[in-house]
C-alpha cells in the first residue's frame, strides 16, 4: 500500500512537471519525508528531477533562449549546490527535515502570493539569486519556487520561462548527482527507487504536456500547493 501511495506522489509531481516546467521536488519531498530520511530520499528527488528535466529539455527546447546573464546564474548556482550537499551530509535527519518543512511552507505561500513588480532587475542579482537557488536545491532538491518569482520578477517571455528552467535544473541536478554520489548518498536503494520511478516520470511528464493546454495550469498548481502546503504541516507536527 505504501509503494502506491508512493507511486501517486511521484505521478502527481511529474504531471505538475510536465504541466508548468517546474514544481516536482515541491510536490514530491514532503510527503515522501514520511516515509523516508531526508539524506535517502533528497538524492534520489534529485535524479528524478534530472530526468524529467531531460525529457523537457528533448521536447525542441533551444540554448539559444538562454541569455547571457541567465547563464551565468545558472553556472553559480552550479557551484553553490555542491554547498548545499555538504549541509545535506552533515545535518541531522530530524533537525533537517523540520528546516524543510519550514522553508516549504514559505516556498508555497510565496509560490500562492507571487510578487509583481515593475522594478528592472540589475544584471549583477542574477548571480547571487543563482547562489542562493543552487545552495537550497543542493540540500532540499528544490529550487523552482524562488527561481519562478525571480524570473517573473524579470518579465522573461513564457517560452525563455521554460528553457532557462529546464537548463538550470539540469546543471544543479548534474553537480548535485555527483556531490551525493562522492558523499556515498547514492546506495543501491536509491538506484532502485529511481529504477520504479522512472517509467512514472515518463508518463507524468508526456501526459502533463497533453494536458497543459486544456487544464487551466493555475488551478491545478494551486491545488498541488495546498497538499504540499499540508504536507508540510503534518511533517513539522511528525
Amino acid at each position: 500500500m505504501t509503494t502506491l501511495w508512493i507511486i501517486c506522489i511521484i505521478t502527481l509531481a511529474s504531471l505538475i512537471k510536465g504541466i508548468t516546467g517546474f514544481g516536482f521536488a515541491l510536490v514530491a519531498l514532503p510527503p515522501l519525508l514520511l516515509w523516508y530520511a531526508p539524506s535517502d530520499i533528497i538524492p534520489v528527488i534529485v535524479i528524478c528531477n534530472f530526468i524529467s528535466s531531460t525529457i523537457i529539455i528533448l521536447q525542441k527546447k533551444d540554448l539559444n533562449l538562454v541569455p547571457r546573464k541567465a547563464r551565468y546564474m545558472i553556472a553559480t548556482a552550479s557551484v553553490f549546490t555542491l554547498f548545499g550537499v555538504l549541509i545535506l551530509k552533515h545535518l541531522t535527519a530530524d533537525s533537517l527535515t523540520h528546516s524543510i518543512s519550514l522553508i516549504f511552507i514559505t516556498l508555497t505561500g510565496l509560490s500562492f502570493f507571487r510578487l509583481k513588480t515593475s522594478i528592472k532587475i540589475p544584471d549583477f542579482s542574477y548571480p547571487v539569486i543563482g547562489a542562493i537557488i543552487g545552495l537550497l536545491a543542493g540540500c532540499t532538491s528544490v529550487g523552482g519556487p524562488p527561481l519562478a518569482i525571480f524570473l517573473n520578477a524579470a518579465k522573461v517571455s513564457n517560452q525563455q520561462f521554460r528553457v532557462i528552467f529546464s537548463w538550470f535544473n539540469i546543471a544543479t541536478a548534474s553537480i548535485a548527482i555527483i556531490g551525493y554520489a562522492i558523499a556515498g548518498l547514492i546506495t543501491m536503494e536509491s538506484l532502485h527507487l529511481v529504477l520504479l520511478f522512472t517509467p512514472v516520470l515518463f508518463l507524468g511528464t508526456f501526459i502533463g504536456k497533453k494536458l497543459n493546454s486544456k487544464i487551466p495550469s493555475l488551478l491545478f498548481k494551486k491545488s498541488t500547493l495546498v497538499i504540499t502546503l499540508i504536507s508540510c504541516i503534518i511533517l513539522l507536527l511528525k
